[in-house]
């Protein structure tokens, strides 16, 4: 069985990480989606919040091969406990290109029998990131072709609750 992982703070999830989810779930039987709850990070959602609207956006969207599992801690270590050997990254600059081929590297200098593979983000959603939705979110903009509507609900609640943290 073929298993790799997706890690990320999804913080809030994007339709451009929900498009790469779709992609690689097709790659792999089994897609495993990182959660992380590094604390050494401030986040807008807690990690359960993250968690819960991955997992929401997966269901509405009839992805089925997907776990959603929360983690503090090195992507390789994740990765070794759920039998994975594949991390899936995804790149929408030549600026993520060396971001991702860095961290690629020193991944392989802790197993040296995990892959890394690349998706290239689809050219419609390569605009997009979780700091910049936080930044619409904040002037209320439109979130419709950013997120999923699940998503931008949470974020309009948390919002109008005055939970936001700024970073």
């Amino acid at each position: 069985m073929r298993k790799a992982l997706y890690a990320g703070s999804f913080d809030p999830l994007t339709y451009g990480h929900l498009d790469v989810i779709k992609r690689a779930a097709r790659l792999v039987d089994e897609l495993i989606i990182v959660v992380s709850a590094s604390t050494a990070k401030k986040y807008l959602f807690s990690a359960q919040e993250r968690r819960e609207m991955v997992k929401e956006s997966l269901n509405v969207n009839n992805v089925m091969n997907c776990r959603v599992i929360v983690y503090d801690g090195l992507t390789v270590e994740v990765a070794e406990e759920n039998d994975a050997d594949i991390l899936i990254r995804a790149i929408r600059s030549v600026k993520d290109f060396e971001y991702e081929r860095d961290i690629a590297n020193l991944n392989k200098t802790q197993n040296k029998n995990i892959e890394t593979l690349c998706l290239f983000s689809d050219p419609k959603y390569q605009h997009i990131s979780s700091t910049m939705v936080k930044e619409i979110a904040f002037y209320k903009g439109d979130l419709k072709s950013l997120v999923p509507q699940n998503v931008a609900a949470e974020i309009k609640r948390i919002m109008k609750l005055g939970e936001h943290k700024s970073e």
